[in-house]
């Protein structure tokens, strides 16, 4: 039996504005097993970015209400503390958001903005960061990633 990874049970997630009560994710159900991949697709305020900002804590706020479970490895993410969703985010699970401009910066080299990342949450020296991302490039495909991650 495939282990599940992500288990979203009608999660519900509004926010209380000054003009009242915005419901952003209003009943989503899904779940994801390891090694499969999900596509969440719908129009634009549908609730899919606030969904995805939900499963990785960067929804909450005094004025967010959330309903329903968000489990990710068995563990609820609505009652985790920020030392536990730090935790998981970019070592487990990250969201690279719609607007190219904002992901990732392009004053600086892709490699400089991984190697951030994993010095940051794997603790890893330049030299092993560099390394890793050099290899994170291949894995998705890119070509000459040894060359390409200083460009």
């Amino acid at each position: 039996m495939a282990e599940r990874l992500i288990e979203v049970t009608d999660l519900k997630v509004q926010f209380a504005t000054e003009d009242g009560i915005v419901k952003a994710v209003d009943g989503v159900s899904f779940e994801l097993e390891r090694g499969k991949v999900l596509g969440i697709v719908g129009e634009s305020g549908s609730g899919k970015s606030v969904t995805a900002m939900t499963l990785l804590g960067l929804t909450r706020d005094k004025n967010t209400r959330f309903e329903g479970e968000l489990l990710y490895k068995g563990r609820d993410v609505l009652k985790m503390d920020e030392g536990e969703l730090q935790e998981v985010r970019g070592n487990e699970m990250s969201m690279i958001f719609q607007d190219p401009m904002t992901s990732m910066n392009p004053v600086y080299t892709i490699g400089a903005q991984i190697c951030e990342a994993i010095q940051v949450h794997e603790r890893a020296d330049k030299d092993t960061a560099r390394r890793r991302a050099i290899d994170l490039l291949r894995q998705v495909g890119m070509p000459n990633a040894d060359s390409r991650v200083d460009n």
